[in-house]
């Protein structure tokens, strides 16, 4: 039986998030595959993780170059994707801390369509959040992941925290 609880509960219907839900599945079937592929050569996860902290601290240098503290990073990382698509909320915001809860992940239905290997889907998500590893690692924060609905949480909680 399934442990994996992926269903989305908010913003059903809204045809501007049903259609950003359904690019950001996209990119996890592009994701899926380039990942298989690279095991499939013979390559660890290893590679995928060392290129998802690459575009994390990338982002750390761009997209959030500009954010000197946590609530000015946490008014940035709060996009329409994260609040919507993926049902985000702050659920703590201090002056040294950021924790986010998502209800939903595209990333991991796209996932359920191509494989029912949830040890392999929790690997998948793992990985990806090196991504936020590696903006966190550029923002001199330290990311922690709580829970997963890859690995059968009801919600994925995560927190930044300043060093």
């Amino acid at each position: 039986m399934a442990k994996i609880k992926n269903t989305p509960k908010k913003y059903v219907g809204d045809v501007e998030v049903d259609a950003v839900r359904k690019a950001y599945e996209n990119r996890g079937f592009w994701y899926y595959f380039l990942v298989k592929e690279g095991l499939d050569n013979g390559l660890s996860l290893d590679f995928a993780r060392d290129a998802l902290r690459e575009a994390g601290e990338y982002l750390a240098a761009g997209r959030f170059k500009d954010c000197n503290n946590i609530e000015e990073f946490a008014d940035e990382f709060m996009t329409f994707g994260v609040e919507k698509v993926n049902e985000g909320e702050i659920t703590k915001l201090t002056e040294n801390e950021m924790e986010v809860e998502l209800g939903h992940c595209p990333l991991v239905t796209a996932w359920q369509k191509l494989t029912d290997d949830e040890e392999y889907i929790g690997q998948l998500c793992d990985v990806c959040m090196d991504m936020d590893r590696g903006i966190a690692k550029g923002k001199n924060m330290e990311m922690e992941l709580k829970a997963t609905i890859a690995k059968g949480d009801d919600k994925c909680i995560f927190s930044f925290k300043m060093k």
